[in-house]
């Protein structure tokens, strides 16, 4: 029997390629099984199940020579009618207990009496860096992507204090190519991504897949809450997540909703008048301590609990 892991071969969003390069360092040979096909595998597999699920759940659950063990596993609202149809309880319920990356997919399973718990996320088990840290200073995908370039880049502009603003580097996780690159050369562009984030000074960003990886790295991390106003579907991931990081949320953004008035007032420019409104970052988080290891105990019994699985006839 193969060891497996879980891969979107289709994504355009490293932070899918993260959780996947984490499961790596966890199993032993793995071999990349496609999230969305899971239906369609055929060598008996060990499969660490792990991850967002899914973008079609009309190809859920998994074939019969998938052997899972469920852990760090997130149930979007996108199929969550799907995903707990009766046969997909059923399913779940033949692998209890489900260890469950959220508060939200805890909840859910039990509603329909699945034995599930809370995990965490498995980049939470990434190794901690230990070597020297440069002064960069990373805005990452700061504020959810929904927003026009236009609108983020002029709250960013605004988040950041005017002495700083030079010396702020822009990365992001998107990209509509990656689709075009095989699994070996998207492992090797998440380790580098994840190396350029451990050595950090202090990173701020707006997605749950730096900012994790960061705090088990140890470096340095704010969670920018913005952009997820109004949005179950964005907001369902974040139980028992944002908890442990240092997040900012009251960042007073003109225009900033969902509505329809709000969104032609964006279209229109009128948040230029308010630009001066918003509240730029404190300067006391750009120059932080290190973190607190609040995850360790989490991390800890992730690697067991996939241990015991993958050590297991």
């Amino acid at each position: 029997m193969q060891n497996g892991i879980v891969f979107f071969p289709n994504s355009r969003n490293r932070g899918d390629d993260i959780q996947t390069y984490a499961a790596s360092l966890l199993v032993k040979n793995p071999s990349f099984c496609d999230r969305e096909q899971l239906h369609k595998v055929k060598t008996p597999t060990k499969l660490l199940c792990n991850g967002w699920f899914m973008e079609d759940a009309a190809n859920w659950p998994p074939s019969t020579a998938v052997h899972p063990h469920f852990i760090s596993f997130h149930i979007s609202s996108k199929q969550e009618k799907r995903m707990t149809n009766p046969s997909s309880i059923a399913y779940l319920k033949q692998y209890e207990p489900i260890g469950c990356r959220d508060t939200h997919t805890l909840n859910l399973l039990r509603q329909y009496d699945v034995d599930a718990y809370y995990s965490g996320c498995l980049t939470l088990t990434l190794p901690p860096f230990t070597g020297n840290r440069k002064n960069d200073i990373l805005f990452v995908d700061v504020l959810r992507t929904n927003y026009s370039s236009r609108y983020r880049k002029a709250v960013v502009k605004q988040l950041i204090p005017v002495d700083l603003r030079g010396k702020v580097q822009f990365e992001t996780h998107f990209s509509n190519d990656l689709h075009l690159q095989d699994a070996s050369q998207r492992m090797i562009a998440a380790k580098e991504l994840l190396d350029r984030y451990a050595k950090a000074k202090v990173v701020f960003t707006s997605l749950i897949h730096c900012a994790l990886p960061c705090l088990a790295m140890g470096t340095p991390v704010v969670f920018i809450d913005g952009g997820f106003n109004n949005n179950k579907a964005k907001r369902d991931r974040f139980g028992g997540i944002t908890d442990m990081l240092t997040s900012v949320s009251d960042l007073n953004l003109p225009y900033a909703k969902r509505t329809v008035m709000h969104k032609i007032a964006r279209g229109m420019g009128f948040y230029r008048c308010n630009q001066h409104q918003i509240k730029t970052l404190p300067k006391s988080l750009f120059n932080p301590s290190r973190p607190t290891s609040t995850h360790d105990e989490i991390a800890e019994k992730m690697y067991e609990s996939v241990s015991n699985f993958f050590s297991t006839n």
